[in-house]
């Protein structure tokens, strides 16, 4: 449906949601059977890459039974950890990766993901440079981690930042924001 109003009508995003928009229409190549994610990196208002969770080029894919984490979520041993023996790379270092990739020069970007960055890819954000992070979904890091040490290192990591924010409304996230555009498929 075409929206006849005229453009001075039509809301426009700021940067922060346009951006995260973008992360949101990533996201739908993700195939994991668990939590989809979606990131992009932008520098000076510009993308550079945008990536998506899911197992390595060239491997099966999650609904394919490529992941172990993926075909076993009953399985109580691995659930909620066990994330350095996945075989799935992250929305973020996925990112992270197709920039280096393509050349792309990380220093100075920002990083926005559907959800809030875990441990292990705010280390790989910190060391490629990245300087702000945004994110729709956020989750409790006590909850995750537990062990108040592992809860304490990862606040000092968020803490490097130069701003590391909740951006959008999570009740924006329904399950037919691009459900029009998929069914056109």
């Amino acid at each position: 449906m075409e929206d006849d109003r005229p453009v001075a009508e039509i809301a426009r995003p700021d940067k922060n949601l346009y951006f995260l928009l973008i992360a949101l229409a990533a996201r739908t190549r993700a195939d994991c059977l668990g939590r989809r994610v979606g990131a992009v990196i932008t520098r000076e208002g510009r993308v550079l890459s945008t990536g998506y969770n899911g197992t390595p080029f060239g491997t099966p894919n999650c609904s394919e039974g490529g992941c172990l984490r993926c075909s076993r979520r009953d399985d109580e041993r691995l659930r909620g950890g066990a994330y350095d023996v996945c075989i799935c790379v992250h929305a973020e270092q996925n990112a992270l990766l197709t920039a280096a990739r393509f050349g792309q020069q990380t220093l100075g970007a920002s990083l926005t993901s559907t959800t809030q960055p875990c441990f292990g890819c705010l280390k790989e954000m910190m060391q490629a440079g990245i300087s702000e992070v945004h994110y729709l979904h956020a989750w409790d890091p006590a909850e995750a981690y537990g062990d108040p040490a592992l809860v304490s290192q990862y606040a000092s990591l968020r803490a490097r930042f130069a701003t590391f924010a909740q951006t959008g409304d999570p009740a924006m996230d329904t399950p037919d924001l691009f459900g029009s555009f998929l069914k056109l498929r």
